[in-house]
This record gives C-alpha cells, structure tokens and sequence, in this order.
C-alpha cells in the first residue's frame, strides 16, 4: 500500500497519479467516442431536415460541438439530437471517470500493474450505479420541486384558487425548511458530479449506499471539500497548461519543416483548417509564445480551392489537432478522476476513520493475527 497521510499532502500525490498513460488514454478514448456520437446525431439530424441545414451548420460550425443551450435556433429533431449527444456525453465522462478511479485505488492499494481490462469488467458489474445514484438525486430534487409547483398550479384555479394559496400561506414554516432542503440536494448533486464515480470504485457501492455516502461527506465534511477541491483546482491551473504547452509545441516542432519548406501550402493547409474549426486555429494564434515558429499561420485566401491531395492533407491535419486537444483535455479529466478518488479516501478516513484503501478482508486478517496469541 502506498504511504498516505490522509490529509492535504496527499492530493499532491494527484500530480504523478493523473499523468498516466492508461488514464489519460482511457479518457482520450471515451472523449471520442462521445464527439463522434455527438457529430454522427447532429449530422443526421440536419440531413432528416433537408435542404441547407446541413451546409450551412457546416458554413457557421464545422466540426466543433455545440451547446444545445448555446441560445441558436435549430430544427427540433437537431436540438432532440444535440441533448442526446450532450447526455451521452455525460454518460461516457463518467463511465471513464469510473475506470481511472478503478485504476487509481488500485494503485494506491499497491496494485500498480492493475491493468485497464480488470478497471472495465469492474465497470461493466457497478455501472447501474454509477448512473443509478445521478438518477436517484434527480429523482428526489424533481419530486421535491413538484410540491411548490402543483400549489402554484392548483392556485390558477378558478373560484377556489386564491382560497387555497391562502390556507397554503399557513405552512409557510414548513415550505422554508423544503426550500432549505432543495438547496441541500442541489448542493448535493451538485458535488456527487465528483465523487460517484471515485465512490462506487472505491467500496464497490450499491447506488443508495452511494447517494448515502454524498449526503455523508456533504453534512459532515463541507469545509474540507471547499479546501481540498480548491486545491485540485489549482493542481489543474498550473499542470494542464504545462502539458497543452508540451503538446502544442511538439505538434509545431513536427510540422515546423513542412511551413519552412512549404510556406504557402502549410498555409493553406491551415486555412481550411481553421474554415472546418469555426476560426479555432486562429484564435490559438493570437494567444501569447503559441504561434512562435509560424506553424498555425493561415492565408489571406480561404476561399480558393485545392487539390484532392492538399484537401486530403487538411482533412487528416483537422483530425490531428482535435486528437491534440482532446489530449490535452483527457489530462485535464485524468487529474480530476485520480483527485477525487484521492480526496474521497481522505474523506472518509477523516468521517468515519475507515481505510478504504486496506481491502476489508486484509483488515480483518491482519487484527486476528494481531490478537492471536503467539505459541513459541
């Protein structure tokens, strides 16, 4: 077992744990099968509503995904098709987010050659609780909600409408402390995001007991969870960038040749590019030391037409650079996925003083031998 002090020191350890390949490949591969499903939906949606759906999403978006609540008017089927792509989404971060802290308690536990393969049968045994515990919390808020809501409603009534909100107004005590209790499971919910999965890796839990255990550390723990995500936070405001920095001028030290040999086609390249990103490759090079050695630079003329060739090239280099952020963004999960496991177990040491990271079978072997007398 790895040493722990339970405390904020080891959230530190979050630096080495989060920069793992099987981690962050693991949350690589899950943000591409969401932006596929995402593109696929959206897509299909457009060309199910005919005529120039489809040229002109391609004209104002290109390949980035878009916010159904982006405040755009779509066609109903395509904004139908960006929520499911949203909510897939959702589900994948985190089943993903499930297999790194499978991974990371693991390894904690000692278990450093825990592999990829055994972190997904595990997933594929709790993955009902996973979504079972959002489910559950959504459940409960909607049910709570619909109470003020159906007085409102019946108090549109006719004739005996203002009578009831009038003898409503009498439990107003008691509507306060539902209010109160709203907030408290929204705030649940809201910090059950980061810990469900980190959660059912953790102790294996059914969905109750995992919605339990976020009830748990919210009451008792608030303030430790306000320090010690804090700090995850700043872990990922200073190493993300590092590693974007790493990536980014990795990919201009590879292409550099290719702009310094062949200026106008890189160019070009680029151009399309960019016309495919909705000016994403543009605006990454007017922020500062990103565009040193001229890589991203692009043409004056984007409206020109290319070879198939050069056409090929600017696909396959639009693909690359997605694959490039989204790199950048598996370590951003990575590090978030190995926190939170880390976090939650200092949690409950601090709650309830059980080591999650001592299998309950070892500590239950080791406090027999330690009470069992010695013969010699």
């Amino acid at each position: 077992m790895e040493k722990c002090y339970f405390d904020f020191r080891d959230i530190f350890q979050v630096i080495r744990y989060g920069f793992s390949g099987r981690k962050i490949s693991v949350h690589l591969i899950g943000l591409v099968l969401a932006y596929l499903i995402y593109e696929i939906l959206v897509y299909l949606s457009l060309f199910t509503v005919g005529g120039t759906a489809a040229q002109d999403f391609w004209s104002r978006y290109g390949l980035l995904p878009v916010s159904p609540l982006g405040g755009a008017e779509f066609a109903q089927i395509t904004e139908i098709a960006m929520w499911i792509g949203t909510i897939s989404f959702a589900c994948i971060f985190f089943f993903a987010s499930t297999v790194v802290s499978k991974i990371t308690v693991e390894q904690l536990r000692g278990d450093f050659f825990f592999s990829v393969g055994d972190a997904v049968t595990f997933l594929k045994a709790h993955w009902k609780s996973v979504l079972g515990a959002f489910i559950g919390l959504l459940l409960i808020l909607i049910f709570l909600a619909l109470i003020p809501l159906s007085i409102a409603g019946l108090g549109k009534l006719p004739v005996i409408g203002k009578p009831f909100l009038m003898l409503t107004s009498l439990f107003m005590p008691i509507g306060f402390f539902l209010g109160v209790l709203i907030a408290l499971i929204t705030v649940v919910f809201g910090v059950s995001l980061l810990f469900v999965p980190a959660v059912v890796a953790t102790t294996g839990a059914d969905a109750f007991e995992t919605i339990y255990q976020q009830f748990a550390i919210v009451w008792n723990k608030p303030w430790h969870i306000v320090c010690y995500e804090t700090l995850l936070f700043l872990i990922k405001l200073i190493f993300v960038p590092i590693w974007a920095f790493f990536c980014l001028y990795g990919f201009s030290i590879v292409l550099f040749p290719v702009r310094f040999l062949h200026a106008e086609e890189m160019k070009s390249f680029m151009s399309h590019a960019n016309r495919w990103l909705n000016g994403a490759i543009e605006k990454l090079a007017a922020l500062p030391c990103s565009n040193t050695l001229g890589v991203f630079d692009i043409s004056s003329d984007t409206q020109g037409t290319v070879a198939f060739t050069a056409t090929g090239t600017a696909i396959f280099l639009t693909i690359t650079i997605l694959m490039v952020t989204a790199l950048v963004v598996a370590h951003l999960f990575s590090i978030a996925s190995a926190g939170n496991t880390v976090i939650y177990t200092i949690l409950r040491k601090k709650l309830d003083g059980q080591n999650l990271l001592v299998p309950p079978d070892t500590e239950l072997t080791g406090t027999n031998e330690a009470q069992t007398p010695s013969r010699s």
